[in-house]
């Protein structure tokens, strides 16, 4: 059985991946914003609020958002909108594999190799869609390596993870799996446009923390 999503069908296989994948980001992201609350210390504290209200938002919004799924069909992307759509995917990741100041490389093998595959997926992801098929199976390697425990970070907002995991965290990519759960929703008719304007709000926060963790140990310090 197939649930007909404007002129895409999201097949049982994405959708069950879609909402899993939203579940689980959201419950990533609201555990590292407790974290950060409890943790981070700054010279201007009403910034740590900001951030903290900012990433309970996201949280909040990623876990509910299943719940959009039973709404009526929305019209499908066209035109730059649709093309942003399908880039915002890889470009999410590169972008968030800045944050340490490393690149590519991050802060380890694990880290590369993550990055890289991740990378790679989106942009197999991206092309898929414009080809009219199926991405089920690529969103599941997606959704496992975004929320897979590998950063070794010490900055606070990993504290609750590292004690959880034993000294690791899916602090990294779990905005970017964000993106791309909200960019493919978009693409297939999912409330398009609050889709799409989440996608990019949060590419935005991976902007943020790309240039202000290598350049000014904002929003957290620590990273090793």
């Amino acid at each position: 059985m197939s649930i007909s999503i404007a002129r895409e069908r999201l097949n049982p296989l994405e959708m069950g991946t879609l909402v899993v994948g939203f579940l689980l980001a959201g419950i990533a992201i609201a555990v590292t914003t407790v974290s950060y609350a409890l943790n981070m210390t700054f010279q201007y504290q009403w910034l740590v609020w900001v951030i903290t209200a900012a990433f309970g938002a996201v949280a909040s919004i990623t876990f509910a958002w299943p719940l959009t799924f039973r709404s009526p069909p929305g019209e499908l992307p066209r035109g730059r909108f649709y093309q942003l759509l399908l880039v915002s995917m890889p470009v999410a990741y590169i972008l968030a594999s800045q944050v340490c100041g490393l690149g590519l490389a991050s802060c380890g093998v694990a880290c590369t190799v993550i990055n890289l595959s991740l990378i790679g997926l989106s942009t197999a992801t991206a092309v898929q869609i414009h080809r009219g098929k199926s991405v089920g199976a690529l969103l599941i390697p997606i959704v496992i390596l975004g929320l897979v425990p590998h950063c070794v970070c010490h900055a606070p907002i990993n504290t609750i993870w590292h004690g959880i995991f034993g000294g690791v965290s899916p602090t990294c990519n779990m905005v970017p799996l964000a993106v791309t759960l909200f960019s493919v929703a978009a693409l297939r008719g999912i409330r398009p446009r609050a889709s799409a304007a989440l996608s990019g709000v949060m590419t935005g926060m991976i902007v943020f923390m790309a240039v202000g963790n290598p350049l000014f140990s904002f929003p957290w310090p620590g990273c090793v």
